[in-house]
């Protein structure tokens, strides 16, 4: 049922939805969850979109675990409001964030969710929801990239999409590592990048700057997918290149080792360890995510937008809640 003016329910919730395979996300009442033995109940204060989310709103990639009606959505923070049978990690009323279930369904854009404690931390205590829920899929990614690619301190370090929602956080994790960073953005966007921590920015689109940048230790590939491999000759033979669109390049292995160096695809994992270690890092100063754009619930499909046609720099949060700490 597409909804007007609230009634509030202690069995029901608001969530974005699509009610078929590409149409626009339509705001309506659902079941409230529960939470089964393991899991916790959130009330949600903030999500965020990641491009994922538009694909699988299309029926493309995972299609295998989707279904309709479909709530998109991944990341969430937010307020515990129950609890579970043998869940004793969290109580009612603890401020937490993570990667709910991915890649399987969460359906985060939506009052409520129910997830597994141990895909949980606590928030960083000085992040609001909005900057909580914008951490967790692209920090993830950032970090299960740079652990692929053995980045370590010393090391010279390529980034493509540095002013995207991953490529903004990979640049100060490795930098964080000790590395440094050469940084693909579009030169709007370099006086931010360098203020994040990369040594040099290249503008993208500028074959010849990019073919200047000379040899790095390890990239970190977040865009170029099916669009070709010279960014390999960029790497350092024995250095390592994580893709996120690897599945693009059918050759991506045999294309890396003949130039000596390895390759490796990545896929997102929930690893609330590392979540803690960031936590950790957003407490101290050393890294920030850029909420570029904050939409409300009912403008879902806004925010989707705004990150398919890359208005801003950063990250675009929904607010569920009070976005405040």
């Amino acid at each position: 049922m597409i909804i007007g003016a609230r009634r509030p329910s202690s069995t029901t919730m608001r969530a974005a939805v699509h009610e078929q395979w590409g149409a626009t996300l339509a705001l309506v009442e659902v079941p409230r969850p529960e939470p089964a033995a393991g899991e916790v109940r959130i009330a949600v204060r903030a999500t965020s979109v990641n491009p994922i989310d538009m694909h699988t709103g299309n029926n493309i990639g995972y299609e295998q675990s989707m279904q309709l009606p479909h709530i998109p959505g991944w990341d969430v923070a937010g307020v515990v409001d129950a609890v579970g049978y043998g869940v004793s990690r969290y109580e009612v009323g603890d401020r937490v964030y993570g990667l709910a279930w991915f890649p399987h369904p969460a359906g985060t854009y939506a009052e409520f969710v129910t997830v597994p404690a141990y895909q949980l931390a606590p928030m960083p205590v000085s992040a609001s929801f909005t900057e909580a829920a914008s951490l967790p899929m692209a920090a993830l990614t950032a970090w299960q990239m740079l652990d692929a690619a053995r980045v370590e301190s010393g090391h010279r370090v390529l980034v493509t999409g540095a002013s995207g929602g991953v490529g903004h956080l990979a640049v100060q994790l490795a930098v964080a590592r000790g590395a440094s960073v050469v940084a693909l953005a579009r030169p709007d966007d370099h006086a931010t990048v360098h203020d994040l921590g990369a040594d040099s920015c290249v503008d993208y689109n500028d074959a010849e700057a990019v073919a200047a940048i000379g040899k790095v230790n390890a990239a970190i590939d977040l865009v170029t997918g099916g669009s070709g491999t010279s960014l390999f000759d960029l790497v350092a033979p024995g250095g390592t290149i994580s893709l996120a669109n690897g599945w693009s390049i059918p050759t991506y292995r045999s294309d890396a080792a003949e130039r000596g160096v390895h390759a490796v695809s990545c896929l997102v994992e929930p690893d609330p360890e590392a979540l803690k270690a960031i936590a950790a890092l957003f407490d101290s100063g050393r890294v920030r995510v850029i909420v570029g754009a904050e939409f409300d619930l009912d403008h879902a499909a806004d925010a989707q937008r705004w990150v398919y046609k890359r208005f801003g720099f950063g990250k675009a949060a929904i607010v569920i809640g009070s976005s405040e700490a």
